[in-house]
């Protein structure tokens, strides 16, 4: 277990004490340590030890509140004095970012150190009871990560099939992946943005939100051109890298970003986003955005897949023969397309049976022949009304 970047922040600490105080303490009464080391008992000596990590240069504090990197740091300088072999951690001691490492149809590693399903399911559009019935199917075909926003209106509903199934499939909460999303607020951002984590928490029945998403780069009511648009979207990103480290959240990103607006991002941002998630099938392939996220490690993730079965793309002769070749549908082709490429997918459906005929997408094997004569059939095209590239 080796640190390949530099810690990330933390949050003030000033009023706690040192971890190095009462280390048993904060194993017995911390659930996030105490899950990350399974209970292990610390030897005293650590205790003498550990009072500051010399490679971060950071007062540990509250292991509650600490940055997922600076655990990470925390143990290597449990290792590095001798305290402790964790190069080959028993399983009690497996970090949590392993959770989802071995995902049925893969996963990705987001730069936060935690995995993601490659398969997600989405929930846009389901509402109400189809909640309930959506999840339950969701569950039995296999799809451990699932995708709701504020703007979906269905967290509540979500949180409590979550709360209903898991015991019913024999699964608990660190067996899924839950990814939320909020607009920015134009008035008093700050003080929305916090409400809506806080809500998505309550909402979903979970102490920490895996993947948190700021959900477009401007609040929906401002124009495209509105000169405070840049600010809004700090202040979101802002307020969920400190729930990030208030250990609220597990990884923060964004949604329907452009490169401009990655960019402008590193001038604030003291962690980078995890993950972007935009509109990306054959007819609008988003090259250059791709290459970008793949270059900064940020994990691309793609939405409406499908392209809302425009009649152009699903009845392409590509597409159809592509298909026949593979004796699938075509829809299993255009979800295969991206998740060959290792770009996360998040299908949606309230037909049970159509919620497990797209699962079936991990068994489509694509060439990068076959990948290749997708993508060419790119037009810049998308269909989704998310036009993020016109915000300024």
């Amino acid at each position: 277990m080796e640190i390949d970047e530099e810690p990330g922040p933390m949050a003030d600490t000033s009023d706690e004490s040192d971890i190095g105080e009462d280390m048993e303490s904060y194993v017995a009464r911390d659930p996030y340590f105490d899950r990350f080391t399974g209970r292990t008992p610390i030897p005293h000596r650590v205790k003498e030890t550990i009072q500051m990590d010399v490679k971060t240069g950071e007062r540990l504090g509250n292991c509650a509140r600490m940055h997922y990197s600076l655990l990470k740091a925390f143990m290597n300088r449990v290792e590095e004095c001798g305290l402790m072999n964790v190069k080959d951690p028993p399983k009690h001691m497996l970090i949590m970012s392993d959770s989802h490492v071995n995902a049925t149809g893969g996963s990705h590693k987001l730069n936060t150190g935690f995995h993601i399903p490659l398969v997600g399911f989405g929930t846009y559009k389901v509402v109400g009871d189809d909640v309930m019935t959506a999840i339950d199917a969701a569950l039995t075909a296999g799809y451990r990560m699932f995708d709701t926003a504020k703007y979906y209106n269905n967290e509540k509903e979500l949180g409590e099939a979550i709360k209903v199934l898991l015991p019913k499939h024999g699964l608990t909460r660190s067996d899924i992946f839950i990814t939320t999303k909020f607009f920015p607020e134009r008035d008093d951002c700050r003080k929305a943005c916090e409400d809506f984590v806080e809500e998505s928490l309550k909402n979903l029945n979970t102490n920490y939100i895996d993947m948190y998403l700021v959900h477009y780069p401007k609040p929906n009511v401002c124009d495209n051109d509105d000169e405070k648009n840049a600010e809004y979207r700090k202040i979101a990103y802002q307020v969920l890298e400190e729930a990030q480290a208030a250990g609220k959240i597990r990884s923060v990103g964004v949604s329907n970003y452009e490169i401009k607006h990655l960019e402008e991002l590193k001038t604030y941002s003291k962690v980078p986003p995890c993950a972007n998630q935009v509109e990306y099938h054959p007819h609008f392939v988003r090259k250059d955005l791709h290459e970008y996220c793949r270059k900064e490690n940020i994990f691309f993730q793609a939405f409406s897949s499908l392209a809302r079965h425009e009649k152009a793309l699903i009845e392409d002769p590509v597409v159809v023969e592509l298909a026949k070749k593979h004796q699938t549908t075509v829809p299993l082709v255009l979800l295969a397309w991206a998740l060959r490429q290792d770009v996360g997918i998040v299908p949606k459906s309230v037909t049970p049976a159509r919620i497990a005929e797209n699962f079936k997408v991990i068994d489509v094997k694509l060439s990068p022949e076959d990948i290749k004569s997708l993508s060419a059939l790119d037009k810049g095209q998308h269909y989704i009304r998310c036009t993020g590239w016109l915000v300024k």
